[in-house]
């Protein structure tokens, strides 16, 4: 859909799947950087979407330097991949189908690299909801309280951070590292993909540098149930991840990821099943008390009351979401053949 008439200096990979809405706002903040339009491309990789996915990228193509590809459903880490080998700038930044890019986002992005132009550095940028969003009290939670999404709380402009930070969706790299040292490994179809590449990299000294200025925006909300569903995709993730990479590095990342729901100690994958067991019969329960607590609090109530009410909320939401972890690395270990016994049931979400 479209070339530039030089190579570009920056490459943005979008792997999408059924996100029609949310691309073509993704590609519109994409089509109004700062940066000029012939120092960047966007290729668009469609992993089999169903929905207006090709028709959101018509029209951008006389816009900016827009290249489209469609591969049957795969996974993340394929439809990323393709996007790596299509590239042609020197900088890689991989971006989510479900954010907006700040007017300046690539710019900032290049500058790190301009300042810092070793292979082995990469740059993570910062993410925030949308203005134009309501930020509900899972969302808030996710984010802030309970750290369990791009948190940025306890880090600086500038900081220099290990491969746990090489966050998809929000990082770049030099094209260069990845042709030298590997891309990502297609066993990953959905989660963890960035964390375990970014693992291998720093085996070659990755370095990931934080610019505070390199802002996208979240545009798509997300509700307990999504969040409880990308919990346990998580967990599965972590476990592939730990199966794969026997470094203490490695097993203690995803130990400490995934937390006992009642002790919130990390958790040794060797007890999750355990863990689940213990969980499992008051899991439906509490759920439904979350929904039930998310519904008074949508409401008008003393400040005292609310206090009350939010305070087991956000007891709730930590304890769930824990439990929706311990989950998928249950269900990853029995699909290993590491335990056996009944197949685990799908919790009925209260809607």
């Amino acid at each position: 859909m479209g070339t530039a008439s030089k190579l570009p200096l920056v490459s943005v990979i979008i792997p999408t799947f059924n996100r029609g809405k949310f691309l073509q706002a993704a590609l519109e903040s994409l089509a109004n950087q700062t940066l000029p339009r012939d120092q960047y491309e966007v290729i668009v990789v469609d992993d089999g979407s169903i929905d207006s996915t090709p028709e959101a990228c018509k029209g951008f193509s006389s816009r900016m330097s827009l290249k489209y590809f469609r591969i049957q459903h795969s996974g993340i880490s394929a439809a990323k991949n393709l996007g790596v080998f299509t590239s042609t700038g020197s900088m890689l930044l991989f971006f989510d189908d479900d954010d907006v890019a700040d007017e300046n986002l690539l710019q900032e992005h290049l500058k790190t690299h301009q300042r810092n132009p070793q292979d082995c550095v990469a740059v993570l940028g910062y993410t925030s909801w949308a203005p134009s969003l309501q930020v509900t009290e899972v969302m808030d939670y996710v984010t802030d309280t309970g750290r369990f999404l791009f948190s940025y709380s306890n880090l600086s402009d500038g900081q220099v951070l290990d491969f746990t930070y090489f966050w998809g969706g929000r990082t770049s790299c030099k094209r260069s590292l990845l042709v030298k040292h590997g891309v990502f490994n297609q066993e990953f179809h959905s989660i963890i993909e960035d964390i375990e590449l970014g693992y291998r990299l720093s085996k070659f000294g990755l370095k990931v540098v934080f610019n505070r200025n390199a802002i996208s925006y979240m545009a798509r909300t997300i509700t307990c149930d999504e969040f409880c569903r990308r919990c346990e995709s998580q967990g599965k993730g972590l476990y592939l991840l730990s199966r794969l990479h026997s470094d203490f590095t490695v097993q203690n990342y995803c130990q400490g990821q995934v937390r006992d729901p009642n002790t919130q100690r990390g958790l040794h994958f060797g007890t999750a099943a355990v863990v689940w067991r213990d969980v499992e019969e008051v899991l439906a329960d509490k759920v439904h008390r979350v929904h039930e607590l998310e519904s008074l609090l949508a409401s008008r109530l003393k400040a005292k009351e609310r206090e009350l009410l939010l305070g087991e909320l956000r007891g709730l939401y930590r304890w769930i979401f824990n439990s929706f972890k311990v989950k998928g690395v249950v269900e990853a270990m029995r699909a290993d053949g590491k335990i056996g016994g009944r197949v685990i049931e799908e919790v009925a979400f209260v809607t």
